[in-house]
C-alpha cells in the first residue's frame, strides 16, 4: 500500500476546457463523435483527459464569471491539502449575491458581503484558504468532523493555527478547542476526539517523544495521556506489513519496562470498543506503583509531508499564487 501524504504534488498537464470551433478545440462534427467530452455548456476536453480532482476543479471554473472563485474542498486542494479530494461532492463556487449565472450544481455559495482578494492556482481563481476552509466548515453538521477538517489543514500547511484560531465562531462552532495541529492523519484526530467527548479523558498529547529517565528516546506515540502513564496507538492499513508491525512490537517492548500502559484503535472500531480499551488502559496505569520512569519528550511533526519531486519539477513552480498548470 502506498503511504498517504498530507500534501498533494503539483500537478501538470491539466487541460483547459475549450468551445467548439475556438483554436486548439473540436470542430462541430468532432464534438458529436468519441474524441471529446461535454463537461458544461458548450465547453469540452479531449476524451482522455483524467478525471481527477484537479481536472474537476478547472473544468469546473471555466464557467465563472470574473467575479467568482472556487472555495471549500476545491480550493484547498488547489493549496495542495491532500485530505480535500471532493469525492462524491461538486465543486463548490464562491459567487456574488447579484449574479445571475446560471446554476452551476448544488454547491454555490453566494454572498452579500464583500469577497475575499482571490488568489490564481492552476490558472484558476480560488478563495485563501482561511476563507476555503471557513466555507466547507460552514456545511459540516458534525464537531468532530469539523476538527479533522482544521487538523487536515494545518497538517497540509494550507493555514495556521493564528489564522485557525481566527475563524468566525460561527463556521467553527467549537472545533478550534480541540484542533492541535499536531496529528498526522484524519484517523488520529477522530482518536483524540473519542479520548475526550466518549470517554471523558483530558486533551491527549499527540505524537510525542516518550523519553527513559536519563533523556534517551525510547518511542514517539500517536496519543500520550498527560495524567496518568497511558499511551495510544492507530493502527490503520500501513500497519499490516510484516516490517511495520515487527516495529510496533519492538515499540510495545521497549515502553513497557518504563511502565506505561497502551491501548490500540484499529480501523474500523466502534466507539463503544474504543471508549472500553481506553478506560481499561487507564485504569491499569492507576494501578502502577513507583517512582515515575519516563518523561515526556517534543511532539514530531511528519517528516515528509510530500513525494520528493523532481528537479523540473521543483524549478517549473512559480510560487504560492500560480503554477505551470496547463
Amino acid at each position: 500500500m502506498q503511504p498517504w501524504y498530507p500534501r498533494c504534488p503539483p500537478r501538470f498537464g491539466l487541460v483547459a476546457p475549450v468551445r467548439a470551433g475556438q483554436p486548439g478545440g473540436p470542430t462541430s462534427d468532432q464534438v458529436r463523435g468519441p474524441g471529446w467530452r461535454q463537461v458544461s455548456h458548450g465547453l469540452y476536453v479531449p476524451s482522455d483527459t483524467e478525471e481527477r480532482p484537479e481536472q474537476r476543479i478547472v473544468e469546473a471554473a471555466a464557467r465563472l464569471p470574473a467575479t467568482g472563485m472556487v472555495t471549500g474542498w476545491a480550493a484547498l486542494h488547489l493549496a495542495r491539502a491532500a485530505w480535500f479530494d471532493g469525492a462524491g461532492r461538486g465543486v463548490p463556487v464562491l459567487l456574488p449575491h447579484a449574479s445571475r449565472i446560471r446554476a452551476l450544481g448544488p454547491e454555490v455559495v453566494r454572498t452579500r458581503r464583500r469577497l475575499p482578494t482571490p488568489i490564481e492556482l492552476y490558472g484558476v481563481r480560488c478563495a485563501p484558504p482561511p476563507d476555503a476552509l471557513a466555507h466547507e466548515l460552514r456545511r459540516e453538521p458534525d464537531l468532530r468532523e469539523r476538527v479533522v477538517m482544521l487538523d487536515m489543514a494545518l497538517l497540509a500547511r494550507v493555514v495556521t493555527m493564528e489564522q485557525v484560531r481566527a475563524l468566525p465562531e460561527a463556521a467553527t462552532r467549537g472545533a478550534t478547542a480541540y484542533a492541535t495541529g499536531q496529528c498526522r492523519s484524519a484517523p488520529e484526530v477522530r482518536m483524540s476526539m473519542v479520548w475526550q467527548l466518549d470517554a471523558g479523558c483530558a486533551p491527549p498529547l499527540m505524537n510525542r517523544e516518550v523519553l527513559d529517565q536519563q533523556g534517551r528516546l525510547v518511542a514517539v506515540v500517536d496519543l500520550l495521556d498527560s495524567q496518568t502513564p497511558t499511551y495510544g496507538e492507530y493502527d490503520g492499513e500501513m500497519h499490516r506489513t510484516r516490517s511495520r508491525h515487527r516495529r510496533d512490537t519492538e515499540r510495545g517492548e521497549a515502553l513497557r519496562p518504563l511502565g506505561l500502559e497502551s491501548f490500540t484503535v484499529v480501523a474500523g472500531d466502534s466507539r463503544r470498543v474504543q471508549v472500553r480499551r481506553m478506560i481499561a488502559a487507564r485504569e491499569r496505569a492507576a494501578c502502577a506503583s513507583g517512582p515515575r520512569r519516563w518523561r515526556v519528550g517534543r511532539h514530531v511533526p511528519m517528516r515528509q509531508l510530500a513525494p520528493d519531486l523532481t528537479t523540473e519539477e521543483v524549478e517549473g513552480l512559480a510560487g504560492w499564487g500560480t503554477n505551470p498548470g496547463f
